[in-house]
Formats: structure tokens, C-alpha cells, sequence
């Protein structure tokens, strides 16, 4: 994230982008700082398993997405066909897709892990035949939860 903090701060600074008048500056900068900062929130409550406040933020992102999608998209479609984004914005569009594949992976590694958790408790109950399935053989001492009082 501390590279994010460097891009986000750079791109503050007006005298740090190399050509204000590209329309990637001025169409998709703003949406990008939104996506940057979304993501980071993102980060932030995906550490404390905070599942409500995910919840709450994800319209936000699916909108900010979708709204830097058709701005590049118009950029494109504008006559530009040679345009160039500064060495910047590229520099802010890696760094939102570094964060956003981090985001995804800990999204994936988590559900996975209760995945399996419930599946301690809840054996599947059908086979991939649809025949009824055996219960797992016992586990190995000290593997297994035992019933002993």
C-alpha cells in the first residue's frame, strides 16, 4: 500500500503530471483516484472481517468501475487512436490492479478456508454419482474431533 500512498500523493501534486491536457487527465484521473481509494478502503475492512462494511462498499465499486470503464472507453472512441496515458496514470492503473488482485486473492483464501471449516461439520451428504455417500473413514488419532467426555 505504500506505493499506492507515493502515486496517490504524485498525482496530487499538479506539477507532477507530464501533460494536463491529455484526456486521460482529464476524463479518467478523478475515477481512478476513486478506484485507488476504494480499493484501499476495501484492504481495510477485509482485514477486520468487517462482512457489512464490505457489503456497503461494493455498489461503490461496481459504480466507480463501470464509470472509468466508459470513460476510457470514450477516450478511446473520441478520434485518439495513437493516444498515450502518462507514465502516472499508468504507474495509478497498475497499482489499482496490484490491489485489487491482492483484494481478490484474501477474498478467495478466506472463503476457502470457512469452506472447509463447514465442511468439518457438514460432510457432503451425495457423491458426484448422486449416490449417497459413506461417511469418511475415521480420522487419525489427535486429526479428528472426538466425542469422549
Amino acid at each position: 500500500m505504500g506505493s499506492g500512498t507515493a502515486v496517490f500523493e504524485t498525482i496530487q501534486n499538479p506539477g507532477a503530471l507530464p501533460d494536463s491536457s491529455s484526456p486521460f487527465c482529464s476524463e479518467c484521473l478523478s475515477s481512478a483516484l476513486d478506484l485507488l481509494e476504494i480499493l484501499q478502503e476495501e484492504s481495510r475492512i477485509l482485514k477486520r472481517f468487517a462482512g457489512a462494511e464490505l457489503l456497503a462498499l461494493v455498489p461503490k465499486k461496481e459504480y466507480i468501475v463501470n464509470e472509468l470503464e466508459w470513460k476510457l472507453e470514450s477516450v478511446r472512441e473520441s478520434g485518439a487512436n495513437n493516444f498515450a496515458a502518462s507514465d502516472t496514470f499508468k504507474a495509478l492503473m497498475g497499482e489499482i490492479n496490484k490491489l485489487n488482485t491482492s483484494n481478490g486473492v484474501f477474498i478467495e483464501k478466506s472463503l476457502s478456508y470457512w469452506q472447509d471449516l463447514m465442511g468439518i461439520f457438514m460432510p457432503p451428504s451425495y457423491g458426484p454419482t448422486g449416490k449417497a455417500s459413506r461417511r469418511m473413514p475415521s480420522s487419525p488419532r489427535g486429526a479428528a474431533f472426538s466425542r469422549e467426555v
